[in-house]
């Protein structure tokens, strides 16, 4: 029962942003064969896995690729939408701006269900439109007490340990975007890591595809 639980919450937080962010920008965009290229033509999700340097040591990132057809701005106004997510994510419940800091930064309450359970947390997101980069993690208590939002929200992480990813979007040409998605969560009770790298391989291309399919319907 135990292990069932944490599999649910890992597969739930996979879909989504340390007292700083790590900045995980890549320095360079991922080269692409032409076969992944014409995979992401088709419409196919372009996975891989590989050990990205954090402050604290080095973590396994797996990271999705996919092709939309879509103009760059168009799915970067996408990736700022967060309330509207709701629409071509399935499992969740709703997204509220709790309060934003900046232009670049904003505090995100979020609901997820599997069946009847229901997690809540909440996210800090910091969007760099000049790269069309987003980076999100937990928010924590610091962060409460540093933007003053003790009558406003609270962490809501639990069963989880960790949480943090990033986003980028890559124009192809002037009518296609590829679109990079890399979470990583951590949990609090440790699962064999092949059922931890298939949940966050399915969790990436719900999101990927919720994206895709619903912007290429969009005229």
């Amino acid at each position: 029962m135990k292990i069932k639980k944490v599999m649910v919450t890992v597969c739930l937080l996979l879909f989504m942003p340390m007292n700083f962010f790590y900045d995980a920008y890549p320095d360079t965009v991922p080269c692409l064969t032409n076969d992944d290229i014409q995979k992401l033509q088709a419409g196919t999700i372009i996975i891989t896995k590989q050990k990205q340097k954090t402050g604290d040591g080095q973590i396994a990132r797996v990271t999705g690729a996919i092709c939309i057809h879509k103009p760059i701005n168009e799915v970067w106004k996408c990736l700022m939408d967060w309330e509207s997510m709701p629409r071509y994510v399935d499992s969740l419940d709703y997204y509220n701006i709790v309060a934003k800091m900046s232009d670049d930064v904003l505090i995100i309450e979020g609901q997820l269900h599997v069946t009847f359970i229901k997690f809540r947390y909440t996210l800090i997101v910091n969007s760099n439109k000049s790269k069309y980069y987003q980076q999100w993690r937990l928010l924590q208590h610091s962060d409460i007490t540093r933007y003053n939002l003790q009558n406003k929200t609270n962490p809501n992480s639990g069963g989880i340990k960790n949480i943090e990813g990033y986003q980028y979007c890559v124009p192809y040409d002037d009518t296609t975007t590829i679109l990079y998605y890399a979470p990583v969560v951590a949990v609090s009770v440790p699962v064999p890591g092949f059922i931890e790298d298939s949940l966050t391989k399915k969790s990436i291309k719900d999101y990927l595809y919720g994206i895709k399919n619903y912007l290429e319907k969009v005229k």
